[in-house]
């Protein structure tokens, strides 16, 4: 067996590894937990600690084993100032648009902020964008298209639960949809640097959920003016980058497919 194939193997083995024990046992380790501390955030983010055990796994088996520290594969290494800056810029249209038009909600849940916000944006970026994503794109030959259409369907999916409209669970399908790939293309311009697609993602929810926006991802034309205009920034931003560092585009006509 090829490298490119082992790797596939071991990459798709201990996601689906995560993915079964996740759907079993997620919401009674999750109770157990937020019994133990007394803390539904805590609980929530220990519970998450504890499923991510198989994707470790699955990242430190993963040849050559001297290519990156573990640390590295799943793109903590990248500067935390600069994911915080792009994303605060881009996101700065949303918060200013929605503080025009939506009220703020007057009493937010704590524990419903953090875990929609910085657990969500966090634990998804480190699942699907730097382990089912990245991984897949740096330790294969595979190109980017073929890397992030089975994490961008998946990670869709898992959003359906947020209606049952068959209009609206389309309009939820498509927007996750694409969000995934935004962060999948974002996370792969920015040198692998997770912080960017995480405090995108973590900035685009909170702004989504302090303000009477809408309950569902799908959201209405207004709320979603201002998120294309975030969107439009941070891809604007990262163009911009690209061009100064001479090397261009990291996703061009040569990495789509297979890279050689």
């Amino acid at each position: 067996m090829n490298r490119t194939n082992l790797n596939l193997f071991v990459l798709f083995l201990f996601f689906g590894v995560y993915f079964g024990l996740d759907q079993l046992f997620f919401a009674s380790v999750h109770s157990k937990m937020t019994s133990l501390l007394h803390n539904r955030t805590l609980g929530h983010i220990s519970t998450y600690g504890l499923s991510l055990l198989p994707l470790l796994v699955g990242a430190f088996l993963l040849r050559p084993k001297d290519q990156d520290t573990l640390i590295s594969k799943f793109g903590l290494n990248g500067s935390f100032i600069s994911g915080l800056a792009i994303g605060g810029l881009a996101t700065l249209p949303m918060f200013i648009g929605y503080a025009f038009k939506f009220s703020l909600i007057k009493e937010p849940d704590f524990n419903s902020l953090m875990i929609n916000t910085v657990s969500a944006g966090f634990f998804e970026e480190l699942i699907f964008r730097a382990y089912f994503f990245g991984l897949v794109y740096r330790y294969t030959r595979l190109g980017f298209i073929p890397a992030i259409l089975a994490t961008s369907f998946v990670f869709a999916l898992l959003h359906l639960y947020q209606s049952q409209d068959p209009v609206e669970l389309a309009l939820i399908f498509t927007t996750t949809f694409f969000g995934s790939v935004l962060f999948g293309w974002l996370y792969t311009e920015w040198k692998f640097n997770l912080w960017v697609p995480i405090a995108l993602h973590i900035l685009m929810n909170l702004a989504w959920m302090l303000f009477d926006v809408d309950d569902t991802a799908a959201g209405n034309w207004y709320a979603n003016s201002f998120r294309f205009l975030t969107i439009t920034i941070v891809i604007t931003l990262t163009v911009i980058k690209a061009k100064r560092m001479h090397g261009g585009l990291q996703v061009n006509r040569k990495t789509l497919w297979r890279k050689s």
